[in-house]
C-alpha cells in the first residue's frame, strides 16, 4: 500500500486519501478493475456516517464524512 494523499478538514470529521495498492494486489493476484462503493448513509436517514470509494486500476479514492448530521 503507497498513500498518495490524504487531507483531513472540518475539526477531522471529513477525510479524502487516494492510496495505491498495485504491489500488494498484484502478488495476491488481483488485477485492476474499476468500482464505487458506498455505505448508503444518508442524512434523511438519520445516518452518522457517509463514506464512498471508487477503484480505478489499483488506486483507491475515498472520501468519508463522519459526522453527517453535524
Amino acid at each position: 500500500m503507497k498513500q498518495i494523499f490524504e487531507k483531513w478538514w472540518n475539526c477531522n470529521t471529513k477525510v479524502f486519501i487516494v492510496t495505491n495498492y498495485k504491489k500488494s494486489w498484484k502478488e495476491n493476484g488481483n488485477k485492476p478493475r474499476f468500482c464505487i462503493h458506498e455505505n448508503g448513509g444518508r442524512k434523511k436517514h438519520g445516518d452518522n456516517c457517509f463514506d464512498v470509494s471508487i477503484i480505478i486500476g489499483y488506486t483507491v479514492i475515498t472520501y468519508t464524512n463522519f459526522c453527517l448530521q453535524g
